[in-house]
Parts: structure tokens; sequence; C-alpha cells
């Protein structure tokens, strides 16, 4: 649990510690004990010295084997001023200022872990927390507390930056309860307005009571009388009555009618709340006039006042038979139309899912029969490469048909065949399938010509031999032509320079 306390301690009092005894550590019974030995001159701690460089070396030892002095320094009044759960103090300010009754007070300016500064007020023994600020958006710890008596203001500074508040916001109390109650020393009752004390000549019509907080306003003249407002619910629903404090140290009461016996926490419909009065189901008898009252430190001011009427539940009137026909015709009709407008809805819905079927269907069937027509050859390891041009094809006899499917072209045009070269004589069905031959050899000319190569050779990126057939009479294909000058002068360039030895993972 997060508890801080703030503590006030007499000078006086730690002067005469400083100026008692001091304490030794006993080695044979592993305690702190008190010294009545002899103490060097100049004794630890006095004024005249400002660097230990000054203290002769029996001082400083001394000082070393006594860090601690016997007297313990208590607070004053033997317990903290103020003892606040759920919060943490990281920084504390203080200023004095002196009220109308003459007397000094202390005005304590604290500041927390998540932002928040607490203006307080010393009361005796007591602390009295004027009011609560949340200076930063963000919750930050407070890291400095500067007050600026020039200024009259307050500097808070953090990481995120240094933040100016005033010391006092005497007009943000509009009545002279709020003014009174606050016992800000800081501020005033003037008749009319809160006032501060620095900025005021004449103080004698202000009003303030510091000390008891209860003293100067007469009656409730000078609160502003809230507007009623009037609510209206029916029996058996709940409603709820906003009544919101300005103080936290506030306690709400109610009176219903003027008197307050039925309005207690707890008891039957009625539960209070910090934001109001709310109140379950509600009978007749709840009707009246409801006011909110805030006590605090025996003065009571009103906050809100309610008119509330309860109204019995709605009784539908009977129609005659004649009158209630129509209307039920009306409904029955309403009820036709809308239960038309669905089945007509799931109708078109249908249709379109039965089309779309049918559309996937017939797209399906006419893949199924393409890919029928395409595969001639049903061995998938066989793969069928478009030659270099489209113009050598042949010219339909048995022989050339033949020489085709050994590779050789009459018109002496080239073909590419990947992987493995075929047989002359095809396999009888029967006989299992010969092993493939192992590639042939490639000239030493091929070893390196592949980034010369043609691009239209260059784009089929084989991985693996192929086998370049050739026959002896010219190709009449201009592409070939243009292919085998090439070649032939790419040979003729390697013949002059020096071939790698190792070849290439893939070669033509």
């Amino acid at each position: 649990m997060e508890v801080s306390a703030v503590c006030r301690y007499n000078i006086s009092e730690m002067r005469a510690a400083f100026q008692g005894t001091y304490m030794e550590y006993q080695d044979s019974t592993r305690k702190w004990s008190q010294y009545n030995g002899e103490v060097p001159e100049p004794r630890p701690g006095a004024s005249g010295y400002n660097s230990s460089q000054d203290l002769p070396n029996n001082v400083l030892d001394f000082i070393k084997l006594h860090p601690l002095m016997y007297e313990e320094v208590k607070p004053a009044n033997g317990a903290p001023l103020l003892v606040k759960k759920n919060v943490i103090y990281t920084q504390v300010a203080v200023d004095r200022v002196q009220a109308l009754d003459g007397k000094v007070y202390d005005i304590l300016f604290l500041g927390t872990g998540n932002g928040w500064i607490h203006k307080a007020v010393v009361l005796g023994s007591t602390v009295h927390i004027i009011e609560e600020i949340q200076a930063f958006r963000v919750p930050q710890p407070v890291e400095n507390l500067i007050i600026s008596k020039q200024q009259q203001s307050v500097y808070i500074g953090t990481q995120s930056g240094v933040m100016q508040l005033p010391m006092s916001t005497c007009r943000r109390y509009i009545s002279c309860f709020d003014c009174i109650l606050a016992r800000d020393p800081y501020c005033g009752w003037d008749g009319e307005k809160c006032q501060e004390l620095a900025e005021t000549l004449d103080r004698s019509r202000l009003i303030q009571d510091v000390l008891h907080g209860n003293m100067g306003c007469l009656n409730d003249s000078a609160q502003a009388t809230p507007v009623q407002k009037n609510r209206t619910v029916l029996r058996g629903d709940d409603v709820l009555l906003p009544c919101e404090q300005t103080s936290n140290l506030a306690r709400a009461t109610w009176l219903v009618n003027g008197t307050e016996a039925l309005v207690e926490d707890g008891q039957g419909h009625f539960r209070l709340g910090v934001d109001g009065l709310l109140v379950t189901d509600m009978q007749l008898e709840y009707s009246g006039e409801y006011q909110c009252y805030a006590k605090e430190n025996g003065l009571q001011a009103l906050v809100a006042s309610y008119a509330l009427t309860v109204l019995p539940e709605q009784v539908v009137p009977q129609l005659p038979p004649t009158m209630a026909h129509p209307s039920w015709h009306a409904a029955s009709y309403a009820y036709g139309d809308m239960k038309f407008i669905y089945i007509a809805v799931i109708t078109v819905l249908g249709s379109l899912c039965f089309v779309l079927s049918v559309a996937l269907l017939y797209i399906s069937c006419l893949q199924k029969r393409k890919g029928k027509y395409n595969l001639r050859v049903p061995q998938a390891s066989s793969v069928e490469l478009q030659t270099v041009s489209s113009n050598c094809v042949s010219k339909g006899s048995p022989e050339e048909e033949e020489e085709e499917d050994l590779g050789i072209f009459p018109d002496g045009c080239l073909q590419i065949i990947p992987g493995e070269a075929p047989t002359l004589a095809s396999p009888s069905k029967d006989a299992p399938p010969a092993p493939p031959p192992p590639p042939p050899p490639l000239p030493a000319e091929f070893t390196n010509g592949i980034p010369t190569l043609p691009n239209m050779l260059r784009k089929m990126n084989g991985n693996s031999y192929m086998l370049l057939r050739q026959n002896e009479e010219p190709c009449t294909s201009p592409l070939y032509n243009s292919f085998t000058e090439e070649l032939s002068k790419i040979l003729e360039k390697r013949k002059h320079t020096q071939l790698v030895e190792k070849l290439d993972e893939s070669s033509v």
C-alpha cells in the first residue's frame, strides 16, 4: 500500500541532538551503544570549517568510527502532521502567510508522483488540504518545487517541462460557503466575491475563518439558490437525481418533502452515491420535492432541487370491434408485404447461385477437354521445346517425318532436343525402356561461349546438355543463316583465345 507522511521538526531539538553524545559500534556485542569517551577538538560538526582538509587526522578518524548521534530527534508533537494513503509525495515547499486573525500559518505545496499538487495549511498539529490541482495531464513525478513570493507563483519542474501556478485561486469560490470552507489564508469574502488578501487594501470588510472554517456566513442568502428541475417517470422505472459536490469533504444529504427519514442509504429503494441519489422501482407515493444539501464542518448549503412526478403505467385503450378490424387488416397486409419481400429476395439469391454453379461447371469441362487434346504423348518426362525458327517445318512425306523424328530436317535447319537424344528405332510397347545414353562430349570451343550466343538461344536457360544436330546443307531460313554465321565467327575467335578447362554446369 502506498502511504506518505509529512512531519515537522523543531530546529532547536535537532541542534541539541548534534550537541550531545555519539554512538559507537561494539564488536563484541555487535550493537551500537552510547560513547562516553573523550571528543577531539575541534568537535565534529562544529561551524568554521568548510573542508575536511582543514581538520586534523584524529578528528577524521573519530568521525569514521562515530558517524551516529545518540539522541533521537522526533517530530514535533510526537506524530506526523499528515498521513496520506494511495499517494507518494516527492517534493515539498513551504510558504508562510499572515491571516486576518493575525496568526501566521504555514502553507504546504506537496508534489506527488503522478503530477498533482496538494495545497494544504497547517492548523496546529493537523493539516487541512485546501485543494488538489492536476498540474500535468500526463502522469509524471514532480521533481522540483520553488516558491516565488515576488511573482506569487509556484514553479513545478518535471522531466517534460516547467509549469507556473498561482499560489492562490480565490476567484474560483463563487459563494460565501465555498470561500470560508476552503480555509485558505490567502482568501477572504467581501460580501460579494472571494478576494485575495494581497490585492485588497481595505481588509475591514473581509470575512475569513482559517482555524475553524465555519464562521462568517450567517445564513445561506449568499448562496445562489439552484433552479428546480422537473423529472417525470413511470411507475416501476428507475431514476437518478444528480448532486455534484464541489468539495471532497462535503457529505450529501437528501430531503424528500422536507423530511430526511425516507432517504437513507440502503433503505428501501434509495441508494446514495457520490454522483447523486438513485431511486429504483418507482412508486406513486415517491412523487414530491427532492432537495440535495452539502454538509461540511457544520455548514449546510442547497446544491440541487428536483420536482419528481411518478405516472401510472400506460394503459392501451380497448377499441370497439368495428374500429379494431381495419387495424388488424392493416397489420396483416403489412405482414404479407414483408413476407413477399423476403421470398423474392431468397428467390433471386438462389437463382444467382444456380447460374454461377452452371458457369463454373462449364468452365471446368472446357479446361478438361482442352487438356485432353493438348497432351499428345502421355509421358511426363518428355518435354518438347520450340525450335529456333518456326520456318523449319516438315514437308509431309513419310520419309521426311521419319527424319524429323530423328532430329534431321531436309532443309538443313537445326533442332534442339532437351534431355536425351532419341534413338533410331522406337522401342516396342512390351520391351522396357532403354536407359538414356550419356551426353556427348562438347568441343572445347563451347566451354565459355554461352554468354556470346544470340539472345534467342540464350533465353532457353537450359539446365542440361543439349544435342545440336545440323545438316550439311545450308539452311534456307534467314534466321538460321544469321545464327550459322555468328556461330562460325565465335568459333573462329575462340581458336585464338585461351579456354577455361572446367566446363560449365549447364552447356549447349
